[in-house]
Protein backbone atom coordinates (compact mmCIF):
# COMPACT_ATOMS: atom_id res chain seq x y z
CA UNK A 1 0.00 0.00 0.00
CA UNK A 2 1.25 3.42 -0.90
CA UNK A 3 0.94 6.26 1.43
CA UNK A 4 1.31 8.62 -1.55
CA UNK A 5 -1.81 10.36 -2.29
CA UNK A 6 -2.81 10.03 -6.23
CA UNK A 7 -1.35 6.68 -6.53
CA UNK A 8 -2.96 3.57 -7.52
CA UNK A 9 -6.69 3.07 -6.86
CA UNK A 10 -7.46 6.60 -5.70
CA UNK A 11 -5.83 7.61 -9.30
CA UNK A 12 -8.35 6.69 -11.34
CA UNK A 13 -11.38 8.96 -12.80
CA UNK A 14 -14.72 8.54 -11.64
CA UNK A 15 -17.49 9.56 -14.00
CA UNK A 16 -18.47 12.80 -12.38
CA UNK A 17 -21.16 14.67 -13.67
CA UNK A 18 -19.11 17.43 -14.62
CA UNK A 19 -16.60 14.79 -16.69
CA UNK A 20 -20.00 13.84 -18.14
CA UNK A 21 -20.76 17.46 -18.94
CA UNK A 22 -17.10 17.80 -20.44
CA UNK A 23 -17.50 14.36 -22.55
CA UNK A 24 -21.07 15.20 -23.98
CA UNK A 25 -19.94 18.84 -25.03
CA UNK A 26 -16.70 17.59 -26.72
CA UNK A 27 -19.00 14.83 -28.72
CA UNK A 28 -21.45 17.28 -29.87
CA UNK A 29 -19.40 20.00 -30.77
CA UNK A 30 -17.30 17.16 -33.13
CA UNK A 31 -20.88 15.90 -34.75
CA UNK A 32 -21.43 19.91 -35.20
CA UNK A 33 -18.25 20.02 -37.06
CA UNK A 34 -19.14 16.99 -39.83
CA UNK A 35 -22.38 18.03 -40.30
CA UNK A 36 -21.53 21.82 -41.44
CA UNK A 37 -18.43 19.89 -43.60
CA UNK A 38 -21.18 17.85 -44.79
CA UNK A 39 -23.44 20.45 -45.80
CA UNK A 40 -21.13 22.85 -47.09
CA UNK A 41 -19.31 20.20 -49.10
CA UNK A 42 -18.91 20.75 -52.83
CA UNK A 43 -20.10 17.02 -54.15
CA UNK A 44 -23.24 18.16 -52.46
CA UNK A 45 -24.41 20.82 -55.19
CA UNK A 46 -24.46 18.84 -58.49
CA UNK A 47 -25.68 21.52 -61.05
CA UNK A 48 -28.53 24.32 -61.34
CA UNK A 49 -31.40 24.43 -60.31
CA UNK A 50 -34.46 24.00 -63.65
CA UNK A 51 -36.03 27.44 -63.88
CA UNK A 52 -39.79 26.85 -64.70
CA UNK A 53 -40.20 29.73 -67.20
CA UNK A 54 -44.02 32.04 -66.02
CA UNK A 55 -47.38 31.08 -68.28
CA UNK A 56 -48.58 34.05 -66.74
CA UNK A 57 -47.84 38.20 -66.92
CA UNK A 58 -47.61 39.93 -63.40
CA UNK A 59 -51.29 41.59 -64.04
CA UNK A 60 -52.71 38.77 -64.30
CA UNK A 61 -51.61 36.90 -60.78
CA UNK A 62 -52.16 40.53 -59.59
CA UNK A 63 -56.00 41.09 -60.40
CA UNK A 64 -56.18 37.15 -58.88
CA UNK A 65 -55.65 38.32 -55.66
CA UNK A 66 -57.42 41.16 -56.09
CA UNK A 67 -60.28 38.91 -57.03
CA UNK A 68 -58.94 36.93 -53.66
CA UNK A 69 -59.27 39.85 -51.64
CA UNK A 70 -62.83 40.70 -52.58
CA UNK A 71 -64.43 37.55 -50.91
CA UNK A 72 -61.85 36.73 -48.29
CA UNK A 73 -63.05 38.75 -44.52
CA UNK A 74 -60.79 39.75 -41.44
CA UNK A 75 -61.92 39.73 -38.10
CA UNK A 76 -60.46 43.28 -37.24
CA UNK A 77 -57.22 43.96 -36.27
CA UNK A 78 -54.65 41.05 -34.86
CA UNK A 79 -57.83 38.88 -34.84
CA UNK A 80 -59.50 40.76 -32.60
CA UNK A 81 -62.94 40.58 -31.67
CA UNK A 82 -63.97 43.01 -34.39
CA UNK A 83 -66.80 43.22 -37.01
CA UNK A 84 -65.60 41.04 -39.75
CA UNK A 85 -65.05 43.01 -42.86
CA UNK A 86 -63.95 42.56 -46.55
CA UNK A 87 -60.46 42.27 -47.17
CA UNK A 88 -60.65 44.32 -50.46
CA UNK A 89 -61.96 47.74 -48.19
CA UNK A 90 -58.64 47.54 -46.58
CA UNK A 91 -56.08 47.14 -49.89
CA UNK A 92 -59.00 48.59 -52.67
CA UNK A 93 -56.46 51.45 -53.31
CA UNK A 94 -53.11 49.83 -52.87
CA UNK A 95 -49.82 49.21 -55.36
CA UNK A 96 -49.76 45.56 -55.92
CA UNK A 97 -46.08 44.39 -56.85
CA UNK A 98 -45.75 40.89 -58.71
CA UNK A 99 -42.65 39.12 -58.81
CA UNK A 100 -42.28 35.67 -60.16
CA UNK A 101 -40.10 33.57 -58.32
CA UNK A 102 -38.68 31.09 -61.55
CA UNK A 103 -40.32 27.79 -59.44
CA UNK A 104 -43.65 27.89 -60.86
CA UNK A 105 -45.05 30.66 -58.16
CA UNK A 106 -45.83 33.94 -58.17
CA UNK A 107 -44.80 37.11 -55.03
CA UNK A 108 -47.55 39.72 -54.77
CA UNK A 109 -47.00 41.96 -52.03
CA UNK A 110 -49.11 45.45 -51.07
CA UNK A 111 -48.57 47.94 -48.37
CA UNK A 112 -51.13 48.82 -45.67
CA UNK A 113 -50.13 51.22 -43.04
CA UNK A 114 -46.29 50.31 -42.44
CA UNK A 115 -46.70 46.41 -43.05
CA UNK A 116 -46.35 44.64 -46.16
CA UNK A 117 -48.50 41.38 -46.84
CA UNK A 118 -47.61 38.89 -48.85
CA UNK A 119 -49.46 36.42 -51.62
CA UNK A 120 -48.44 33.69 -53.34
CA UNK A 121 -50.04 32.78 -56.82
CA UNK A 122 -49.61 29.12 -58.64
CA UNK A 123 -48.38 30.34 -61.61
CA UNK A 124 -49.98 27.00 -63.57
CA UNK A 125 -53.87 26.75 -61.34
CA UNK A 126 -53.87 30.88 -60.49
CA UNK A 127 -54.76 29.42 -56.73
CA UNK A 128 -53.98 32.09 -54.64
CA UNK A 129 -52.24 31.44 -50.96
CA UNK A 130 -51.87 34.01 -47.80
CA UNK A 131 -48.01 34.32 -47.64
CA UNK A 132 -47.16 34.07 -43.73
CA UNK A 133 -44.25 36.75 -44.02
CA UNK A 134 -44.89 40.23 -42.63
CA UNK A 135 -42.20 42.77 -42.76
CA UNK A 136 -42.58 45.29 -40.50
CA UNK A 137 -39.66 48.13 -40.69
CA UNK A 138 -40.70 50.44 -37.76
CA UNK A 139 -41.07 49.10 -33.87
CA UNK A 140 -44.33 50.94 -33.49
CA UNK A 141 -46.32 49.24 -36.23
CA UNK A 142 -49.93 49.24 -35.86
CA UNK A 143 -51.75 45.74 -35.23
CA UNK A 144 -51.51 43.50 -38.37
CA UNK A 145 -54.54 41.76 -40.42
CA UNK A 146 -55.65 38.48 -41.37
CA UNK A 147 -56.06 38.49 -44.60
Amino acid sequence: MSSIPGVGAARRRRWTKSLVAQVVTYISITIGLIAVAIYFSPSRFDGELDVIPATRNSSEVIVEVQEYLKTATHHGFADLDEQASGCWEVFENELFVAEYLNRGEWRIHAWYERLRYFWRVDDETLEVSRDLWLIDYLETAPLAISC
